[in-house]
């Protein structure tokens, strides 16, 4: 009984792993189709998280018969309540990742020019990215030095992307200001980036949620 409780915790792990994966391929493409003007990628994006909510509903079904059929306590049950919570955030960014991609796409057809704005942009990316894969390392990582060097990584990315929104903010109004009429596009692209702006904040919760599970303590997200 006790073999095959942990060979289906390793099976749900394994699929969790799955979908971060999966979630960490198509943030790549979606900033390579940003910038590269590529709408194939951008759309190949969207494309691999189409069935991401499938995913994690068959994570959360699988969860779910676990604590049924084995009642796990202490330890086991902190894993098992993360992985289930984990499964979640990395759907929500799922959505945010496809939102932002289809931002890409209307972008590069509209030959909407970034100017000024457009290294900050980059900027802002890359930092949304190295706090998912900062969280999605944590959630693989065994070694308590590793962890608590990934949790500061996400918090500090998670800030810098928090203050390298502002800037850009700032900066697109002078640039609406500048020229008015592409205030609409402007504007939706800026509500594309606070999409991912959103994939930080959850991402802090992925390495708290991992945090909780190999150390314990109270949950708070």
């Amino acid at each position: 009984m006790l073999q095959n409780y942990k060979e289906i915790l390793k099976k749900n792990q394994k699929r969790v792993l799955a979908l971060a994966e999966d979630v960490l391929k198509a943030y790549e493409l979606a900033y390579e189709a940003l910038k590269e003007s590529d709408m194939d990628k951008a759309s190949k994006a969207r494309d691999m998280l189409k069935d991401s909510h499938d995913k994690n509903s068959k994570i959360d079904n699988e969860i779910i018969k676990t604590l049924a059929l084995f009642s796990p306590e202490a330890r086991d049950l902190r894993v098992v309540i993360a992985y289930l919570k984990i499964a979640s955030e990395l759907t929500r960014i799922t959505d945010y990742i496809r939102s932002f991609a289809k931002r890409v796409k209307i972008q590069i057809s509209s030959d909407l020019e970034l100017g000024g704005l457009q290294d900050d942009v980059y900027a802002f990316a890359q930092s949304a990215y190295k706090s998912l894969r900062a969280s999605i390392n944590a959630i693989k990582t065994d070694s308590e030095d590793e962890l608590e060097n990934l949790y500061r990584k996400v918090n500090v990315e998670e800030s810098k992307c928090d203050d390298i929104l502002s800037l850009i903010e700032k900066k697109l109004i002078e640039q609406i200001c500048i020229v008015p009429e592409n205030a609409s596009e402007l504007i939706s692209f800026l509500n594309g980036l606070r999409r991912l702006e959103r994939i930080s904040d959850r991402s802090v919760n992925v390495v708290k949620l991992a945090y909780f599970a190999q150390k314990g303590g109270k949950l708070k997200l």
